[in-house]
């Protein structure tokens, strides 16, 4: 009876959190040129920061850019490539960038989402989701603790209001 050798493969733990997660690890296996983002990577759906900054999700994905992987396996959403992890950023970077302007004009953080542009992510899967990325730049440019506890069904219950403003299905 022949016995097949294990094969063996390099395989790298990198904590990146907190961005949408507290425990938000990726795993990159460099041989195989591949990325396990975990929970930071959203594909073809809105992302949700529950914990976390801007700041710390960006660098995240500069990293997973920095390791140049053929493919991509994301939490949410199909397999990809490095161009979806720059699709993501840019996304963000919107959502910030509109979000300060919002701020910075006195709007809640309710008000703000029912009047951002979905721009070219409207089509992505939950996009009244985008309330819960403003209200996480709220609390950065307040000051708040990144593990600031969150009121769920508040939070849930302006999602909803930002679909029924925009007249869009609500997703979870």
């Amino acid at each position: 009876m022949l016995r097949a050798e294990p094969r063996r493969h390099e395989v790298h733990l990198i904590y990146v959190g907190p961005c949408h997660q507290v425990g938000d690890t990726t795993i990159h296996v460099p041989k195989e040129r591949v990325v396990f983002d975990g929970d930071v990577l959203f594909r073809q759906c809105t992302p949700m920061g529950w914990t976390g900054s801007y700041e710390k999700w960006f660098q995240c994905l500069d990293l997973i850019l920095q390791l140049d992987p053929e493919v991509i396996v994301p939490r949410h959403g199909p397999l990809c490539g490095i161009e979806r992890a720059i699709e993501m950023k840019a996304y963000l970077e919107y959502l910030c960038d509109e979000a300060t302007k919002c701020f910075d004009a006195g709007l809640s953080s309710l008000d703000a989402a029912k009047r951002i542009d979905f721009g070219p992510y409207g089509a992505w899967r939950a996009p009244a989701r985008l309330f819960m990325n403003v209200e996480r730049a709220y609390r950065v440019f307040c000051g708040e603790p990144l593990d600031a506890p969150w009121d769920t069904a508040a939070t849930i219950d302006a999602i909803y209001q930002v679909a029924k403003a925009r007249g869009i299905e609500v997703e979870f």
